[in-house]
């Protein structure tokens, strides 16, 4: 008589593994992904910053863009890119970067050392803190604004 309940808890064990996978997503787990998305998006950015991409950037900035300047104007998408076109820049590492992600808008804080090379120069390192608000219009996230300053000395 016990022996069919035995079973019934060994197939329920040998079968645990396949139903817990095949649970849905916690909201938790749904924002890691999200969270995961925008860093790839900024990934691409910085990619095509370095690369001079015009093409990657006008797809991965979004037309409201607006770029807060250290000397306290704003431009929109257009000056920014003519600006990056402009660039001498041949590297970008960022770090200390983390995600703050509400709806449809996210941050990401980081630090970004920046290098640039002009002929007849020495190579030079910029090291700045960045704030970077993306948007996600149609599935797909954007770059909105971007603010940069010198970092602080550590």
């Amino acid at each position: 008589m016990h022996f069919p309940i035995i079973i019934a808890i060994f197939v329920a064990a040998a079968l645990a593994p396949f139903t817990s996978s095949a649970q849905p997503m916690t909201s938790s787990s749904a924002q890691q992904v999200e969270e995961m998305r925008v860093l790839a998006t900024e990934d691409e950015y910085v990619e095509a910053e370095v690369s001079r991409n015009e093409v990657a950037l006008r797809r991965l900035v979004d037309d409201k863009f607006q770029y807060n300047t250290s000397g306290g104007t704003t431009t929109g998408k257009e000056e920014l890119i003519q600006r990056l076109l402009k660039m001498n820049m041949i590297g970008q590492t960022i770090t200390e970067r983390s995600v703050l992600l509400e709806g449809s808008a996210a941050l990401v804080f980081g630090t970004a050392e920046i290098r640039f090379a002009s002929p007849g120069k020495p190579e030079s390192t910029s090291t700045l803190r960045y704030t970077a608000t993306y948007i996600n219009r149609q599935g797909q996230w954007r770059m909105l604004a971007l603010q940069m300053q010198q970092r602080a000395p550590r």
